[in-house]
């Protein structure tokens, strides 16, 4: 199930075109699915009702029901979900004299005995938009990872829902309005992605909220999902961690693989999708029907990004070759200047061709189902961020012990890892008024590169709204809060998304096993030790994997591996040197005031002259917003902020 549209609206003017206008909207979004094309109309007390679902037909075989529209008395859904986990749900409803076989009928259940609450009951992808009659409101909501969209916006009386922003814009009601301070937050490479969106009518659903609707026409947005807030103060033994840890990932996997054939792995040589690959060899045991399909990069020798030997290893572990893909086949760029014009937004993602060609080899290899390792770095490791939890609760020699294992760590490091993220706010703000710097950051903040206007920063507070963005955060471990900043950035949620889209329009639905909720509660109330102990990382994780990976692979390894900037670099240096120079010749964006062209060309000079990757990203972030602003508004005057 992958396309999504509903209209809400009092009975009027437009009230007898909305299932036309629904239908016009899964149209505009055809290549997330039109083969299967199903659609529902309800009218109540003035209130008229049209929802319609594209799906293709492959998706169809994988599972999740007959139909993604399902009604139950006075309750009707519309969903785009793959749930995981349905017998435990089953088993948490009771019995029913329903129908539980579809997806949105699990959905519906869920919502009828627990309300909006029994939503953080669903495990799985999922995006739907659920018609209460009785009590008169309409809810839709969204998964806490982000794997399905959801977008909305008025037209007129109309509140009106699509799986993407083009098929919002498929109602001729809906504003076209451009909102220069969104498309400047992707073009600066900064967190705040959502809710807003380059359109000023149109905003995305955050991942793990609730989007309700009432007939008096309010419309508010709440969070039905939440992060554990507590590291658990009773801890199993680490060695008892691992084997539960490895239990839940083999269910997780088990849940997620394809029902027949081929699951595709997208498989590097780190130790997140290598943990996916073991659990899934566990989980396939006796399965005459299914076999583990992984696909890979190689890198040349020398680069970075090499862990050929690794991969090698690995599946020679499980009895099994790779299918190989050469990094410099893959283009950075290909037909940039298309991709942009058939984006939603202008974020583009640097490696959206590396993904498209793992895609399309797990395709080749007869895959529908792709599993991948994303979650891991999230879940399993952690930034130095822990030595401040070490300063805060006096634990002193511990800390002088793991900075001792920090190769090149001195008082700088730990004035900036360990003290001060552990002063109170206003003695860090005091201290470096002090000194005449600015005052101190969230260390995870960003700040917009160079070539970025002080004027336009100035007018349009980007440094305020990204962090305001930024969501309220545990106070009492601030390991447990770097974990919630990753699970819970509006940015998190835009990478895992575009990667499921990726995947689906080469064909492949892409699954993220160490993004089960069950895994990822259990991961993140562990103690950091088990996932940072000097230079050591993703302890517990490793420790999960003993026997399904080799021993070699699993340990420490004295620098990091599946570095991905040399190609990067070479690709901007060598084969889109051109192409991008064109670009940077005269910007639009400097046009319209947001950024300094000289100076976007001296960042770009620089990275021709070093390996600075950082500047290398934030430099591609700004050229595909100026490719999809020029799509939509070239020529076009800067009106009041926006362009018209």
């Amino acid at each position: 199930m992958s396309a999504l549209a509903a209209i809400v609206s009092w009975a009027g003017a437009r009230a007898a075109n909305n299932a036309l206008q629904a239908g016009a909207m899964l149209s505009a979004m055809r290549t997330l699915g039109h083969e299967i094309v199903e659609g529902h109309e309800t009218s109540s007390a003035g209130v008229l009702l049209a929802m319609a679902t594209g799906t293709h037909g492959w998706e169809r075989d994988l599972g999740g029901g007959a139909t993604s529209i399902a009604t139950r008395g006075p309750l009707v859904c519309a969903s785009d979900a793959r749930l995981y986990h349905r017998d435990d749900l089953r088993r948490a409803l009771g019995a029913s004299p329903f129908p539980l076989s579809t997806d949105a009928e699990l959905i519906l259940a869920a919502y009828e005995k627990w309300d909006v609450d029994g939503f953080t009951r669903l495990e799985g992808d999922f995006a739907f938009v659920l018609w209460d009659e009785a009590r008169g409101r309409l809810v839709a909501a969204r998964d806490f990872a982000g794997h399905r969209m959801l977008y909305h916006a008025h037209a007129g009386d109309a509140l009106l829902l699509a799986t993407t922003v083009a098929g919002l814009l498929a109602d001729p009601g809906v504003p076209r309005e451009l909102d220069l301070t969104a498309i400047a937050t992707v073009a600066a490479g900064l967190w705040a992605h959502a809710p807003r969106t380059a359109y000023r009518a149109i905003e995305e659903l955050p991942a793990g909220h609730a989007l309700i609707w009432s007939r008096d026409g309010a419309v508010r947005t709440v969070p039905f999902w939440r992060a554990p807030d507590s590291i658990l103060h009773r801890r199993a033994p680490i060695a008892a961690a691992a084997e539960e840890l490895r239990a839940l990932l083999v269910d997780a996997v088990r849940e997620r693989l394809a029902p027949a054939g081929p699951t595709g792995l997208s498989l590097s040589g780190g130790w997140d999708s290598t943990a996916v690959g073991g659990a899934a060899t566990v989980a396939l045991r006796g399965s005459a029907s299914r076999r583990l399909l992984p696909v890979s990069i190689s890198y040349p020798e020398g680069d970075p990004g090499r862990e050929d030997e690794l991969i090698r290893d690995v599946v020679a572990h499980w009895g099994m070759e790779t299918n190989w893909l050469p990094v410099d086949s893959i283009p950075l760029l290909a037909d940039a200047e298309a991709s942009a014009r058939a984006r939603d937004l202008p974020f583009g993602h640097a490696y959206e061709q590396w993904n498209r060609a793992l895609s399309r080899c797990a395709r080749a290899g007869g895959a529908r189902v792709m599993l991948d390792g994303v979650g891991g770095d999230q879940l399993f490791q952690v930034s130095d961020i822990y030595l401040s939890d070490l300063f805060g609760q006096g634990r002193w020699v511990e800390l002088a012990r793991q900075l001792r294992q920090k190769d090149g760590a001195g008082l700088r490091d730990l004035w900036r890892w360990a003290v001060r993220p552990a002063l109170p706010p206003v003695v860090s703000a005091l201290l470096a008024r002090a000194r005449g710097a600015a005052p101190p950051t969230h260390h995870l903040h960003r700040e917009p590169p160079f070539w970025f206007t002080a004027r336009f920063l100035r007018t349009h507070d980007l440094v305020g709204l990204d962090e305001a963005a930024m969501p309220q955060l545990p106070s009492g471990s601030r390991v447990l809060a770097e974990t919630h900043a990753f699970l819970r950035f509006p940015f998190f949620a835009r990478i895992v998304g575009t990667l499921r889209q990726f995947a689906l329009e080469e064909g492949v639905e892409l699954r993220s096993p160490l993004l089960d909720d069950r895994v990822m509660r259990f991961a993140a109330r562990r103690p950091w030790s088990e996932r940072a102990d000097g230079r050591e990382t993703k302890i517990l994780l490793r420790r999960a994997m003993s026997g399904l990976l080799p021993d070699h692979v699993l340990a420490p390894r004295p620098h990091r591996t599946g570095i991905t900037s040399a190609y990067f670099l070479r690709q901007l240096r060598g084969p889109a040197r051109a192409f991008i120079e064109s670009v940077l010749q005269d910007p639009l964006l400097a046009s319209v005031g947001m950024i300094d062209a000289p100076r976007l060309r001296h960042a770009w000079k620089h990275v021709l002259e070093h390996d600075d990757d950082e500047i290398g990203a934030r430099l591609y972030f700004t050229v595909q917003a100026e490719l999809w602003l020029r799509s939509r508004a070239a020529g076009l005057p800067a009106v009041n902020g926006a362009i018209a």
